[in-house]
């Protein structure tokens, strides 16, 4: 990639980085005006803590499914690393994807760390998009069919026909991998917009994709994986309602959660903050939540996830003297 290429690239990331984060505060301040902040302070002193440790750990249990999914993939491509050490750099990726205002921060530390196994980065990055993509699958389907039965219910029709839409681009996406006819309008595409010199690497990250074709059947088991994993985070909400002492059936939690997942994967927003807050306001409001407690619940979760993604801090922080010494050690030799 030519400077000014990396410069427009830096340029729109920062600028859409900044829009997103206008976007998060935009939508906080418009609830705060809608929320008596002494409800929100009564719900948040009244949570449970053993409710909130029971959440963290079935989430920290969904992770390391996610972990050991992303693990099979990293096979296919050929790089073989130690499961814990699997499960470490995915906590790490969770870290950076919560702290920096890009969801991709985290795909990018996966890929960096992964890549250091004696394989290219463009080998990780193959294995790092594979499972977004499959993720993105099994968020899309699992909300496909809990959503359908609050259709006519709650008239969510216009709601659905977006999430048609949503689930109908995410296979069209896979689809596209399994299809590599389309590579040349992907590079005609890059010519047109500046960046025609990425079409070398397009090409050998189609290479490594390749190998995701012939593994069909590998595709199919870890999407029943993604699947799972995103029920188990149905249950972290749960949990969390429990903590705060909400008395929600669960059935609403799988009618909605997984919809609110695909709302809060839309890249609009500073990690999903306002808009998780807000769409949770609105369909939990449809079987009587208010709002002060429908909000309480989804920025409690949301806490959650931060703290569990925690520990890929404490990860990145604890191997920064181990870097240091192998960097001293290389410029010694």
């Amino acid at each position: 990639m030519t400077g000014p290429e990396r410069a427009t690239l830096n340029r729109n990331h920062l600028l859409l980085a900044a829009a997103k984060a206008v976007v998060s505060a935009g939508l906080l301040l418009f609830l705060f005006k809608r929320i008596p902040l002494d409800q929100f302070a009564t719900a948040a002193r009244g949570v449970r803590g053993d409710w909130l440790i029971a959440a963290g750990g079935l989430l920290l249990a969904s992770n390391l499914l996610g972990a050991w999914q992303w693990s099979r993939l990293l096979h296919v491509v050929d790089i073989r690393i130690p499961f814990w050490k699997v499960c470490a750099y995915y906590h790490v990726g969770l870290f950076f994807n919560n702290f920096l205002p890009a969801g991709i921060g985290g795909d990018i530390a996966r890929v960096a760390d992964s890549s250091r196994h004696g394989s290219t980065k463009t080998a990780a990055l193959s294995a790092v998009v594979m499972d977004r993509l499959i993720g993105t699958v099994a968020i899309a389907s699992l909300a496909m069919v809990t959503t359908l039965p609050a259709i006519d219910r709650f008239h969510l029709t216009l709601v659905y026909l977006a999430l048609v839409g949503f689930f109908a681009l995410s296979v069209t996406l896979v689809w596209a991998i399994f299809h590599p006819a389309l590579l040349p309008a992907c590079e005609r595409l890059l010519a047109r917009v500046g960046l025609g010199s990425l079409s070398p690497h397009l090409d050998d990250l189609a290479a490594r994709l390749a190998g995701f074709r012939a593994r069909r059947g590998l595709f199919a088991g870890m999407f029943a994986i993604a699947v799972l994993t995103q029920i188990s985070r149905v249950g972290v909400h749960a949990l969390v309602a429990k903590g705060l002492g909400l008395s929600i059936p669960l059935v609403y939690f799988f009618l909605f959660v997984p919809l609110l997942a695909v709302i809060v994967s839309m890249p609009i927003s500073f990690n999903g903050i306002g808009v998780r807050e807000g769409a949770g306001i609105v369909l939990f409001g449809l079987v009587g939540v208010d709002r002060a407690a429908a909000f309480s619940q989804q920025f409690l979760t949301y806490l959650v996830m931060v703290a569990v993604s925690l520990l890929g801090g404490l990860v990145f922080l604890a191997r920064i003297p181990h870097r240091r010494a192998r960097s001293k050690r290389s410029k010694e030799n």
